[in-house]
């Protein structure tokens, strides 16, 4: 089976050059005193030490070790993923310094894939295509998708969606464990990578599934030259056989690098001969620590954490003097391999032999220098908005579900605020509560949409981590897309309520409305967003507020958490439970308002209602406010029952400005500078959200 694949991988990767995808070649792959640490809390911790390798062409090298090894931390420095901690070491290609441009050259298969459900295999590989091959052609780049496609045996299964857990909750049924693990594979050779690195490749496969994507890796080293390197768990024998080499890790020290047929052997000189199972999991029982480990069943074995270090100090003074005895062909330093040696005796030893072999020995900061994108920001900008609006159109029952719950509010207000009077004082006062619920509502609705964006935070943090394409690219199509429908959807609210409260009327006044509504929700969404991201102008502006949220808290409950932090002051400022004037002794905290966006929402709207009209007073007070009115005095002087007789028997021409209701709510603003305000908001808070999730990006970074 791995012969027959190897043909076809070698054939479809010799093949890319028609598709203008060049195939690039590293003969060896090298690294010499690997290691990092961190300080947290002001103490150094270190997670990976003087650890040394190579990988030549066309091997496959398995990375092994128990939890808390190293072997990811490894990994990721040798694919120069890695910016965080203090990082030493030098990774040499074919003889020479690595630089940034190695990036380019390799390929990091992550242990969870980070595919949309709703797209199929092959577009899923177009989108990849057009992300990372600099081929302008999309004939080209099509190309190569079919080579790969034909490469890693999913032919059949191009047009099948990929499948899994949809926003909101929906199962898609799609491909199967072994056709999604074989799918990361396919996006990873996409651009014929010099080095492929595989993070747990057959995790969560059966035996079968995991020995077909093995032997797929296998034919693809073999027969393009590629080396691959693969973090395994307890592989079973016929994948165990697969590697040509092995590097074991345990406690961060490097235990064994080499064939994979000499591994027993070495240990078997240490006094730990191999004594049952198989070498994989055998292998791995020898070097787990802080276990018990009665003799009759594990035999000799490391029992402690302290026992790590004499062994791999032996054998890093045994790598080191066969390497400078391969490299200048002179005896070096005998130490002996048949127990370990003294950590003392090793120290010295180990020095002399990292002087000779190492050069200086002075140790390389190996910190990623600046990526370069294969793709211009414009193409990875189509590709994105392509892929967003799959992701949105092929979730219908979220779509229309969050449309109808929306539609369904503005009925169920609408039968509440039905056919409201515009001319008396209660009805002046109700649809002044027509004009708070409708921000309310428009505030309020992001927080239905926080799942959606925690696994957009997921994807984002995936891609960044691969370094795909800019952020901005992301961002950018991410509004564009989402944007219109969060609007449709706020509209329905909006202009459902206001026709059936029947508020002014006419094109103009109903435009504004959908207008304020709209930047609302937009902004409350974006704050979610940024919240998620620390952790989406009126009815816009709670969308934008949402957004932010949830970029900056790290799960849904701190994402709502900070958002409810957003939605109080909102609240509590929005002038309409209190007039300013009246909290005079509090003007320092009156001062928030400024930054409630349903309070420049509730200003602009009641203009838009209220400014310019006038409502007649001839029918006079309803005859029990009147009584109220009469009660409510203790004496009622002549000049107060003249007073009351007008306002209950008024003249025919009586008439009261709306506008005075403005003066006194002090809303003094044109509509026009308050929707301004809402925009510049919507501006802001988007800025925010963007610098948040690059920071979140590089806060997340292995």
């Amino acid at each position: 089976m791995s012969s027959q694949v190897g043909v076809t991988a070698q054939e479809s990767l010799q093949g890319a050059s028609t598709a203008s995808c060049s195939i690039h070649t590293i003969k060896e792959l090298a690294w010499k005193r690997v290691g990092c640490s961190y300080r947290p809390h002001g103490t150094n911790k270190v997670v990976l030490q003087d650890a040394w390798g190579t990988a030549l062409s066309g091997e496959v090298q398995a990375l092994m070790g128990p939890s808390g090894a190293g072997k990811s931390t490894l990994m990721d420095i040798l694919a120069m993923r890695k910016s965080t901690g203090q990082l030493t070491g030098s990774l040499l290609l074919d003889g020479q310094p690595a630089s940034h441009a190695f990036i380019k050259q390799a390929a990091y298969v992550p242990q969870d894939d980070n595919f949309i459900p709703a797209m199929t295999t092959r577009e899923v590989l177009h989108f990849y295509a057009d992300i990372t091959l600099p081929a302008p052609q999309r004939k080209a780049r099509s190309m190569r998708v079919n080579e790969v496609l034909a490469a890693v045996g999913l032919e059949t299964a191009a047009h099948t969606l990929v499948g899994g857990s949809l926003p909101g909750g929906l199962m898609l049924r799609g491909l199967s464990g072994g056709e999604r693990r074989r799918l990361s594979i396919a996006a990873g050779i996409l651009a014929a990578p010099a080095v492929l690195f595989l993070d747990e490749p057959t995790s969560g496969l059966d035996s079968f599934a995991a020995l077909s994507v093995m032997s797929h890796l296998q034919g693809m080293a073999r027969g393009s030259g590629c080396i691959v390197i693969s973090t395994i768990h307890q592989p079973r024998d016929a994948i165990w056989e697969m590697f040509d080499k092995v590097t074991l890790l345990a406690g961060g020290r490097l235990m064994y690098h080499g064939p994979r047929t000499n591994i027993s052997a070495w240990f078997a000189s240490l006094g730990y001969p191999r004594l049952h199972g198989s070498e994989s999991d055998w292998l791995l029982d020898l070097v787990a620590t802080g276990f018990d480990k009665p003799q009759q069943l594990f035999g000799n074995a490391l029992m402690a954490r302290e026992d790590i270090p004499a062994a791999a100090d032996a054998f890093l003074a045994h790598y080191l003097q066969t390497t400078n005895k391969k490299q200048q062909d002179t005896a070096g330093e005998a130490v002996s391999i048949h127990k370990p040696p003294k950590r003392s005796a090793s120290a010295s030893s180990l020095s002399a032999l990292r002087s000779c072999v190492g050069g200086s020995g002075s140790l390389q900061a190996m910190q990623p220098a600046r990526w370069e994108y294969p793709t211009s920001l414009g193409r990875q900008f189509c590709s994105l908005l392509w892929r967003e609006v799959l992701a949105i159109t092929r979730n219908p029952f979220d779509l229309a579900g969050r449309i109808l719950t929306c539609t369904y509010l503005g009925l169920v207000f609408g039968l509440v605020f039905y056919n409201t009077p515009a001319d008396t004082l209660p009805g002046v006062r109700t649809r002044m509560s027509i004009c708070f619920v409708i921000p309310m509502v428009a505030t309020l609705l992001p927080s239905v949409s926080i799942s959606l964006y925690t696994n957009d935070k997921r994807i984002y943090l995936a891609d960044s981590s691969a370094k795909l394409y800019r952020p901005w690219a992301y961002y950018s199509s991410k509004v564009l897309a989402t944007s219109p429908f969060n609007v449709f959807g706020i509209l329905c609210m909006a202009w459902v309520l206001y026709g059936m409260a029947g508020l002014r009327p006419g094109w103009q006044p109903v435009l504004k409305a959908g207008t304020v509504s709209g930047l609302l929700y937009l902004i409350a969404m974006q704050a979610m967003h940024l919240c998620l991201s620390l952790q989406a102008m009126h009815l816009s502006l709670s969308l934008q507020a949402m957004h932010l949220c949830s970029v900056v808290a790290p799960n849904q409950d701190l994402t709502f958490c900070a958002f409810l932090i957003w939605l109080v002051i909102n609240f509590a400022m929005s002038s309409f439970f209190v007039n300013f004037r009246e909290v005079a002794t509090n003007v320092w905290l009156t001062q928030l308002r400024y930054i409630s966006a349903l309070y420049y929402s509730l200003e602009a709207l009641t203009v838009n209602e209220f400014h310019g009209s006038s409502m007649s007073c001839s029918g006079g007070l309803e005859p029990g406010l009147a009584g109220l009115a009469e009660s409510a005095l203790a004496s009622i002087t002549p000049g107060q029952h003249a007073m009351l007789q007008q306002l209950t028997q008024p003249q025919e021409s009586c008439l009261i400005r709306n506008d005075a209701l403005l003066e006194y709510m002090q809303y003094g603003r044109p509509f026009g500078v308050s929707v301004a305000i809402l925009g510049g908001y919507l501006a802001v808070v988007h800025l925010l959200t963007y610098a948040a999730l690059v920071l979140l990006a590089r806060h997340e970074a292995r």
